[in-house]
C-alpha cells in the first residue's frame, strides 16, 4: 500500500485526535502535499478543507523562499528521524501575514519507510508583536528622543512645541510646516485641520477641535485612536511631564485596524455559514414537544417549521429512529449528553446515515427544561468509510487472485459513484484497449480497442489530477467522439501507473448525467482505486519475481545471532499475526518496549564484549521470565520488544515490574561496578489499532517518559504523551 493511501486510511482517526485541537495540525505526504488538516488550520488560514487537500501549501508562505527553506527543514527532520521546530511568516487566504511556530515530525510506516510529515503550529504573531513593543519601549527609555522609533513631540507648560522627531513630521505631513518650536499645540492642530489632515467623522471642525484639545490638556496617559484624512490610523498616548509640559507618542496602527476589519468580516462570514448549516436542529421540551426546528430539519420531514412546532416529532420518525430518539432524550434529560449514529429513511423519501447529538437544555437556574437535538447527515462520510473498508478487505485478502480483486474493485467503484459502467484500460502508444470492465448491459467487453483520441481517457491522461465530468453534454467535451459514439454523460477517471510507468486508466461512467458535481473526496477515492489497481497489476506482472523474493526471505534466519531471541523482522511478523488475531477475537494484548539503561556507557567503559554479554543475559532473563505464549524479540541495539498475550495494562505493569527487578538482579557482571537496569514503555491494543507500528510508536512514547523520569522504571502510554512529545 502506498504512503498516501496509508495516511488516507487513518484520516478519520486523525480527525478524532486532532480535529478539535486549538493548535493547527497538518499531515502531508513526503512531497509535502496536504493529506489532512484540522479545523484550527482552516480557521487560521481562511481556506476550506477542499482548497488545501492535495496541494503543497506553497501559497500559505508569505515569502516564496520560505517554502523552500521549510522543505529543507522537513528533509532534515526525515533524515534525522526527529522533530524540528521553526518559525515562518505565513499568510491567510485574505492576505493577512502572521508568524507561526511550527514543529514538524517525520512519519514512518512499519518498514521504516518515510510516508509523510506531521506539522503542528500555533500563531505567535501577537506574542512577537508584544515582544517587539516591550523591546521598543526599553529602547525608548534608554535612548530618549534621539533614538525613539515612534512619532514623538514635547510641549512645554504653556503648550508650545519644544521639540519633535522626524517621524512626528512624517506622521503629520500636512501639519509639518507649522511644527516650529514655540508654536502652540492648538496652532499646529488648526493648521493641519485647515489642510485636511484629520478625519472629522460626523461632527463639525470646531467640535472635533475642542474635543482634541480637551484630551491633550488632560494628558492622562490614556490611549486615543485618531483617524487621519488619508485613511491612516494613529494610537496617541500623551502624559504630563514633571515640569508641567506634555509629552506624546504617536503609533501608526493602520495595519492593525485593517486586520481588525478583516477579522470582523471573517467573523460575519463564519456566522453566516453557521446559520446556514445543512443539518437538522431541533429543540424539544421535557415532554418531547417540538419548540423549534430549522428549515433543513423540517425539509427532511417533508414539512415546514410552522407545521411541526408544537407537535411530537417522534411520531413522524421511522421505528428505528423513534427508539434512538426516545433513549437519547431520556439520557439527555437526566443530564448526560449523548451521541448516536443511525441509518434510516425520512419522510422526504431519502435514506440517510445520520449522527445525532442529544444535549440537555438548561434554564437560567441550571434546571434541565428540554433537549437540543443536532442531526448531521453523514451519508457521504459513511459511504467513503464503507468503500475504503471494502477496498481494504479486497486488496488484503489472499482468497482472490489479481483478476478477481480488480473485478471486485470495479464493482465497488460503480456502487460508490452510483454509475453502472467501470472500465480499466491498457494504453500502448495511441491505442486504447479494454482490459477489465463492469458493464451490466454488455455493450463494452474486454478486448475492445479504440483509438486513444476517441476516448475521454485521452483527456484524463493530460489532466493534472482525476478528470470528473457530471454532465458531458454541458461540458467542453460535448463534441468528443466518445460522446457521439457511446453518449456517456457522467465520467470520472484517473491514470494508472505501474511501477511508476503509465499503464492506462480507470474510469466510471454512465449514460445519464450525475445530479451532483463530483467532490474532492470523490477524486481522492478514484486516486485510491488507481493506486490499488496499479499495485495489483504490478503484483500480477511480478508474481514470479515476488515468489522468488519471498522464498529468499523465508530462508533468512528469524533468530538474532547474539541474543537467540527473535530478530526484528521475525518479531514484527509475529506482531502482525497478533494484531490480526486481536481484530478477529477481541482478546487483548499489550506491547512493551524494554531498553537497557546507559548501555552506551557500558560499551564505552567495559568494552563491546562485556556489552554483548549483558545483552545475552538480558535476553535470557526476559525469556525465562515470560510465558510460552508471549513473544520476545530484539528490535534494536539494546532495545527489545515484548508482546504479552491476553494481558491488559494493569497486568502488564505487574509483569514488567517483575521483569525489571529480575534484570537488576541477574544482568550485572562481576567485572562491572555498573548495575544493569532497564526502562519499559507499555501500551495495550485498542479496537482502533490496525497497524502494529502505531502500537510501537505509543510504547516508544511511554518508554521516553520512563527515561525522562529517571530510568529504571515502567511507564504506561497515555494519549497526552503524543502531544507532549511534539511540544517538549
Amino acid at each position: 500500500m502506498s504512503s498516501s493511501s496509508h495516511i488516507s486510511g487513518i484520516h478519520l482517526d486523525l480527525e478524532k485526535t486532532f480535529g478539535a485541537m486549538s493548535e493547527c495540525v497538518i499531515i502531508t505526504r513526503p512531497d509535502r502535499r496536504v493529506l489532512f488538516l484540522n479545523r484550527a488550520t482552516e480557521q487560521l488560514f481562511g481556506y476550506s478543507l477542499t482548497e488545501l487537500i492535495g496541494k503543497t501549501g506553497e501559497d500559505l508562505y508569505a515569502n516564496p523562499s520560505d517554502f523552500e527553506t521549510a522543505g529543507k527543514i522537513h528533509q532534515e527532520a526525515a533524515h534525522n528521524r526527529d522533530g524540528q521546530k521553526f518559525v515562518m511568516e505565513l499568510k491567510s487566504k485574505q492576505g493577512r501575514i502572521f508568524h507561526v511556530e511550527t514543529i514538524t515530525t517525520p512519519l514512518f510506516d512499519a518498514t521504516s519507510k518515510h510516508v509523510g510529515y506531521l506539522l503542528m503550529g500555533r500563531d505567535i504573531t501577537d506574542r512577537l508583536e508584544l515582544e517587539a513593543m516591550v523591546e521598543n519601549s526599553l529602547q525608548t527609555l534608554e535612548d530618549a528622543i534621539e533614538t525613539i522609533s515612534e512619532a514623538f513631540a514635547l510641549y512645554d507648560s504653556e503648550d508650545r512645541l519644544v521639540t519633535c522627531n522626524e517621524n512626528y513630521r512624517k506622521t503629520y505631513p500636512d501639519s509639518a510646516p507649522a511644527m516650529i518650536p514655540g508654536k502652540t499645540f492648538e496652532e499646529i492642530l488648526r493648521y493641519g485641520l485647515d489642510n485636511g489632515q484629520y478625519h472629522l467623522g460626523e461632527g463639525s471642525k470646531n467640535d472635533w477641535l475642542q474635543e482634541r484639545l480637551r484630551w491633550h490638556r488632560e494628558a492622562s496617559g490614556e490611549v486615543l485612536e485618531q483617524r487621519l484624512g488619508d485613511g491612516r490610523w494613529l494610537r496617541i498616548a500623551e502624559r504630563k511631564t514633571r515640569a508641567g509640559g506634555t509629552a506624546g507618542i504617536r503609533t501608526d496602527i493602520t495595519e492593525l485596524k485593517e486586520s481588525q476589519q478583516k477579522l470582523a468580516a471573517v467573523y460575519e462570514n463564519i456566522k453566516l455559514v453557521t446559520n446556514s448549516l445543512a443539518c437538522s436542529i431541533v429543540e424539544v421540551d421535557a415532554a418531547g414537544i417540538c419548540t423549534f426546528i430549522n428549515e433543513h430539519g423540517a425539509a427532511w420531514l417533508n414539512a415546514c417549521p410552522a407545521d411541526l412546532t408544537g407537535t411530537r416529532l417522534r411520531d413522524r420518525y421511522s421505528e428505528e429512529m423513534q427508539a434512538v430518539d426516545e433513549e437519547g432524550c431520556r439520557t439527555a434529560l437526566a443530564g448526560t449528553p449523548v451521541r448516536r449514529e443511525l441509518t434510516t429513511g425520512f419522510q422526504d423519501g431519502t435514506c440517510r446515515d445520520v449522527e445525532i447529538d442529544f444535549t440537555p437544555k438548561r434554564s437560567d437556574t441550571g434546571e434541565i427544561i428540554g433537549v437540543i437535538i443536532f442531526t448531521k447527515d453523514i451519508t457521504d462520510r459513511k459511504n467513503v468509510e464503507r468503500t475504503l473498508a471494502e477496498l481494504y478487505q479486497v486488496t488484503s485478502t489472499r482468497a482472490l487472485n489479481s483478476d478477481e480483486k480488480i473485478s471486485r474493485i470495479l464493482k465497488i467503484g460503480c456502487r460508490y459513484y452510483g454509475l453502472p459502467l467501470g472500465v480499466i484500460s491498457h494504453i500502448e502508444e495511441s491505442t486504447y484497449s479494454v482490459k477489465w470492465v463492469e458493464c451490466p448491459s454488455g455493450e463494452i467487453e474486454p478486448g475492445l480497442t479504440l483509438p486513444l483520441g476517441d476516448t475521454y481517457c485521452s483527456h484524463t491522461l493530460n489532466a493534472t489530477g482525476p478528470l470528473a465530468i457530471a454532465h458531458a453534454a454541458k461540458s467542453e467535451i460535448s463534441g468528443h467522439p466518445c460522446y457521439e459514439r457511446f453518449s456517456l454523460e457522467a465520467y470520472i477517471g484517473a491514470p494508472i501507473l505501474v511501477d511508476g510507468v503509465r499503464y492506462g486508466t480507470i474510469c466510471f461512467t454512465s449514460h445519464t448525467p450525475r445530479r451532483d458535481e463530483f467532490t474532492q473526496t470523490d477524486k481522492e477515492i478514484i486516486r485510491q482505486f488507481s493506486d490499488w489497481i496499479g499495485t495489483e497489476i504490478a503484483r500480477q506482472r511480478d508474481h514470479e519475481a515476488l515468489l522468488a523474493v519471498q522464498a529468499r526471505l523465508e530462508r533468512m534466519a528469524s533468530v538474532d545471532d547474539l541474543t537467540k531471541v527473535l530478530n526484528r523482522r521475525a518479531f514484527l511478523e509475529r506482531a502482525e499475526t497478533e494484531v490480526a488475531r486481536f481484530r478477529r477475537t477481541g482478546n487483548p494484548f499489550s506491547v512493551v518496549i524494554a531498553d537497557i539503561d546507559h548501555f552506551k556507557s557500558i560499551n564505552d567503559t567495559y568494552g563491546h564484549a562485556t556489552g554483548d554479554e549483558v545483552l545475552r543475559r538480558f535476553a535470557a532473563t526476559l525469556s525465562h521470565a515470560l510465558r510460552a505464549i508471549d513473544v520476545l524479540g530484539r528490535i534494536g541495539g539494546e532495545e527489545f520488544g515484548i508482546i504479552l498475550d491476553n494481558t491488559r495494562s494493569e497486568d502488564a505493569v505487574l509483569v514488567c515490574e517483575r521483569l525489571r527487578k529480575a534484570i537488576a538482579e541477574t544482568c550485572s557482571l562481576e567485572s562491572m561496578s555498573h548495575k544493569v537496569t532497564c526502562s519499559m514503555g507499555i501500551v495495550t491494543a485498542s479496537l482502533a489499532d490496525i497497524k502494529f507500528s502505531n502500537l510501537m510508536q505509543r510504547a516508544d512514547l511511554a518508554l521516553y517518559d520512563a527515561k525522562n523520569n529517571g530510568r529504571n522504571q515502567c511507564a504506561v502510554y497515555h494519549p497526552s504523551q503524543a502531544f507532549q512529545a511534539e511540544h517538549p
